[in-house]
């Protein structure tokens, strides 16, 4: 197939032949749904903790006798259910990770951009650079590209001047074509790759 490729004006300027067969013959929805999980999964730090009744500052002794005082009879301020006192079965420190094949991880997410490109949310741009960081290049390409909506931009390696003019922008993330997974390229609405990435990037998963 035969994918336009445009330039900051949001003019195309040339076309280039793409191998759709490169990420696979259909969308595996149940693979992309494990690493995205996974993903987010390995992003829980898992250091949330309750104090337990043993752990709790207080006396152990009741606070006024059981009875004689016309008031509902409690137990130690300690207790589950009193204020500052311990909670029941609450959550404590553990390790959420969850493992997945290289080779799984890397087809959910070629399985993830085929879904994308046939939905026609896949673009090429000519090039991305800016000279000096400044956001309103990117603020403006962005516009012009009619992708308020949300965007990746895949770029061939990293550049410090793309990324502090990238970061500030609502809806737009920067991303090193090697470093693509399935959680990336779900996220904003448009993956948006330059020239010189999609070319890298076809190399890549060739392999």
């Amino acid at each position: 197939m035969k994918l336009p490729v445009y330039d900051k004006q949001g003019q195309v300027v040339e076309e280039i032949e793409f191998d759709e067969t490169a990420l696979g013959k259909f969308v595996n929805f149940k693979l992309i749904h494990a690493a995205v999980t996974r993903y987010l999964t390995n992003r829980r730090q898992g250091t949330v903790k309750t104090r337990t009744i043993r752990e709790v500052t207080g006396k152990s002794a009741k606070p006024y006798k059981q009875k004689g005082t016309g008031r509902a009879r409690m137990g130690r301020v300690r207790r589950f259910g009193s204020r500052g006192g311990a909670t029941a079965f609450g959550p404590r420190p553990r390790e959420f990770s969850m493992d997945m094949p290289k080779k799984a991880r890397r087809q959910a997410m070629k399985s993830a951009l085929l879904g994308k490109l046939r939905d026609n949310e896949v673009m090429v741009l000519r090039d991305i650079s800016v000279s000096t960081p400044k956001t309103r290049e990117i603020a403006d390409a962005i516009k012009n590209l009619k992708l308020q909506s949300g965007c990746l931009f895949v770029i061939p390696k990293h550049d410090e001047n793309i990324l502090k003019s990238c970061r500030n922008i609502q809806n737009a993330d920067l991303c090193v074509y090697s470093d693509l997974n399935a959680y990336s390229v779900l996220r904003r609405k448009n993956v948006v790759f330059t020239k010189d990435a999609l070319q890298a990037f076809v190399e890549e998963v060739k392999k």
